[in-house]
Parts: structure tokens; sequence; C-alpha cells
């Protein structure tokens, strides 16, 4: 089921219709929105987080807090009736190395690349000891119908959505050892350009999306596949065959910078925003955060592009665990008076009853006057804030 989208473009005109109104007219006019400061938190169930649903005690929290977990088969099989809005775990086009465990490369060799000495290419991950698995060529039409088969076993088991792994519009195939190769092309025996792969990959979503219309399907994709310029086609067409686009490294992602380079914090918002546009939205998992300020960073950054609809999560597992709920997934400052400004070197973006400021990362040192006292989560009052590269904060109206 697709979700519904507001637009940037649409909170951009409600903001100027209410800019003169009053706190209370606020509120009316977004009464029936999403809620864009009320988090939506989901969970990347791997194995650690076996921890609090192997025994079944916290379905209820699970049930109430989370709004979608990406799990695993057939470990979640007997766990559906207890949380249903599970959303399964397939790689695009990895075949796995040890055959006890994927049979398909000793059934069908062929559907493996291989590079120009005929050696089988790999997916780069994992590779200490030898990748563990194959790179398989998403342009054989017997893969893709028996991948397709496989998704549909998960299906008429009763899931009702599909995280697709190495959804990547850039090159990720390597050697045994996991050193860049390219591969050769098995319909023309020629070096296989980048073209010809992001055609394979569009294609191959695209018909995933056809085949199961009915599901929600998530793609882990890169985003700077199409940095800075957002324009590319078959990018475009790659979102639009996914419901939501997970992006798994979150705001704390060490690689980003503050401005509108290639890897700039505002380059990051912007391919969100393109996301909305084109009808999905994201998934924001934090894989980086060591500490509680980058929790808050991850979240501000989260409230600075949800349009209601996106998700947001960590991998510090207690904090995202009925055990040790992080205190700012629980909290929800209203809805967006609108879009996000950069204001006074920071991003800022306005709720009905809250405000979010941002310091990009590796930016200098900001302070920034507020036009109104507001409050600290830790309940004391401020009229200004200071804050580092890489800092943000949630604020609460009084």
């Amino acid at each position: 089921m697709h979700p519904m989208n507001p637009r940037t473009t649409r909170l951009s005109r409600l903001r100027r219709a209410v800019r003169t109104l009053t706190l209370v007219l606020a509120l009316a006019v977004f009464a029936s929105a999403c809620n864009e400061g009320d988090p939506n938190v989901f969970v990347f169930a791997k194995k650690p987080f076996n921890e609090w649903t192997s025994e079944g005690q916290h379905w209820d929290f699970m049930n109430e807090n989370y709004e979608s977990m990406v799990v695993w088969e057939p470990y979640w099989d007997n766990r559906l009736d207890d949380f249903s809005d599970a959303v399964v775990y397939r790689d695009a086009y990895a075949m796995k190395v040890d055959p006890e465990k994927d049979s398909r490369f000793t059934e069908h060799p062929e559907w493996v690349l291989r590079d120009s000495a005929g050696n089988p290419t790999y997916i780069p991950f994992g590779c200490s000891n030898g990748c563990p698995q194959y790179a398989a060529d998403l342009g054989n039409p017997e893969f893709v119908a028996d991948w397709i088969a496989g998704v549909q076993e998960f299906v008429d088991r009763g899931y009702t959505g599909l995280y697709i792994d190495d959804v990547n519009l850039i090159w990720r195939i390597g050697d045994v050892n996991g050193n860049p190769v390219i591969p050769i092309d098995p319909q023309t025996g020629a070096p296989m350009t980048q073209g010809v792969w992001r055609s394979n990959v569009v294609d191959f979503v695209e018909t995933v999306r056809e085949a199961f219309p009915d599901i929600q399907i998530w793609h882990n994709a890169i985003w700077y596949a199409d940095s800075p310029e957002l324009g590319n086609s078959k990018i475009r067409r790659q979102i639009e065959a996914a419901d939501v686009i997970h992006l798994e490294r979150g705001m704390n992602d060490p690689g980003l910078k503050a401005g509108t380079s290639k890897f700039g914090m505002q380059t990051f918002m912007a391919y969100i925003d393109r996301v909305h546009e084109l009808g999905a939205n994201v998934a924001l998992l934090d894989t980086h955060a060591d500490t509680l300020n980058e929790q808050w960073f991850n979240l501000a950054g989260y409230f600075l592009i949800n349009d209601g609809n996106d998700l947001i999560s960590t991998e510090s597992w207690d904090l995202v665990s009925p055990d040790n709920f992080f205190a700012g997934f629980d909290i929800d400052i209203g809805h967006a008076m609108g879009p996000r400004e950069v204001v006074d070197a920071t991003i800022q973006r306005e709720f009905t009853d809250g405000l979010v400021i941002m310091n990009e990362p590796r930016a200098d040192q900001v302070t920034v006057e507020l036009d109104q006292t507001w409050i600290r989560q830790d309940g004391t009052s401020v009229s200004s804030v200071t804050l580092n590269g890489g800092e943000a904060i949630v604020l609460m109206r009084p």
C-alpha cells in the first residue's frame, strides 16, 4: 500500500498562509494533516534484537511503538501473528557462496557475473576471508523470475512488506577479496558499462514493483548516486518503484559535511525532498551514533525532513528496545509550520509545539538568538543556543 505524502511545495504554501495567524488557528489548519513532529519508529531487527523478540513478552509494546520492522525469514514466520507490519529482507543480486545456504550457483552458475578471466564476481561485503556472496546478473531473466518466485513464497506466507538490499546504482562488484572489478556483460561479451548496470537494476526493481503492486517495498539505495544534480532518469525510476528508501547511516553519516556539495547535508536533505516528490518516503537508520547527543542529532535531522510518513531508528539496540526506549522517540512537537529554512548559518524548522535547529557537520560553532524563550529537553529555559558543528537541538514551546 503506497503511503500518502504531503509535498514540500504544499508545506511552503501553508507556511505563507499561516504566518500571520495565531498558534490556535495554526493548530486547526494542521489538525487533519500528518504529524511531522511525532516520530515514526521502525526497527531493523538483526540478530542482536532477537533478545526482545524470542520470548514474545514485548509484543504489546512493539505494536504500540513501532511502525514497522525489517525482519528475516524463516525466523519471523511464526511471529507474523504477533507483529504483522514486517518487511522481509531480500538482497537484490546476492547469491551465497555456501551451497548449503544457497544452491543457486551450483544449479545455475550462468546466473553469476564474471570478470574478463571468467572468474565469478562477488558483492564486496564481509570479505575478510573471501567474499561470502556472488554477484548475480540482474539482466538475466531466469534469475529475475526465480527471485520473484522466491518473494511470492514470502507473500503467500503472509508478509506484506519487502526490503530489497543492494539497490545499487553505483558499482558494487568485486573479486573474491572484495577488490573492485568490472564484470563482462553476458549480452555483449564486452566489459559492462555503468549505464547498462543501472538499466538492469532499474528494470529489475520495476519488474518487482509490477509483480507485487500491493505490498510495501523498501529499497536500500545509495543516495549520492545522483548527487548533487538529482535529475538522473534511471534514479527517478528506481525511487518511483519503491515506497520507502532506506538511508542506513542516517544524519550521522560520517561522510556528510556542511553545504550543498556532493556530500553536503543540504544535498542529502534535497535528495530526501526528491524522494517525497516522487511519491516515496525515507527510513533513517542511525548506525553510527555513539552518544545521546548524536541520537538527538539524527532525530533533529529527521524532524527537518519528515513529511509525516518518514521513519527513524537506531542500531543502538537498547535505545530502540522495550527495555530502554530513547526519550526522543517518545516526544511530539506537533505539526510543521512550514518547510525547513537556512537561518543564521543553521537549518531550522518550526513546529506548533517545538523548534528544531541544526548546525551542519564540520561547520563552525554558531550562536543563535531565539525570538522567544524555548524549553530544552532537560526542562531549562533558553533564549539563545550555541551549537558546534554536527550538533542540533530540539526545543519545546513553553
